[in-house]
């Protein structure tokens, strides 16, 4: 009966990390999808050498919400404001500051989602357009 119960117990404990380390690793496919979503023409010079390393970082962070909105906020320091809308350099202050406040995946997701909407469709590839109704819908159901 002991034994059983521990065992119980034991589940209870790690059932409530699962969900948190399943967003984790969601937000961060959807983040590395969202990256390959933008042409390397519409991103820096400097992305070219640092996305191989950035991508590895991503799938690494796990459920590491600090490292996350890091790498979010690097992604979008790496699009260039010519591939943006036009009244995203006056947004962008605004938007780190809500990325490094945020507590959840579900904020960090928005904010993703944010990011996603100030990239112009001609700066992303010619797939991303069917793509990307489905892409915000993973991103609301894996951060909620």
């Amino acid at each position: 009966m002991k034994k059983l119960l521990l065992v119980a117990l034991g589940a209870l404990l790690v059932l409530p990390l699962l969900p948190v380390k399943a967003q984790a690793g969601q937000f961060g496919n959807l983040l590395i999808e969202l990256e390959t979503s933008v042409n390397f023409s519409a991103q820096t010079n400097q992305w070219r050498a640092r996305r191989s390393g950035w991508i590895s970082e991503v799938r690494a962070a796990g459920s590491n919400l600090a490292a996350l909105k890091r790498l979010l906020i690097e992604f979008e320091t790496n699009v260039n404001y010519s591939a943006q809308v036009s009244n995203w350099s006056q947004r962008r202050n605004a938007w780190i500051a809500r990325v490094n406040s945020a507590g959840s995946f579900q904020e960090l997701g928005n904010e993703m989602i944010e990011v996603e909407t100030s990239i112009n469709y001609s700066a992303q590839t010619s797939s991303w357009r069917s793509r990307r109704a489905g892409w915000i819908n993973r991103v609301r159901m894996a951060t909620n």
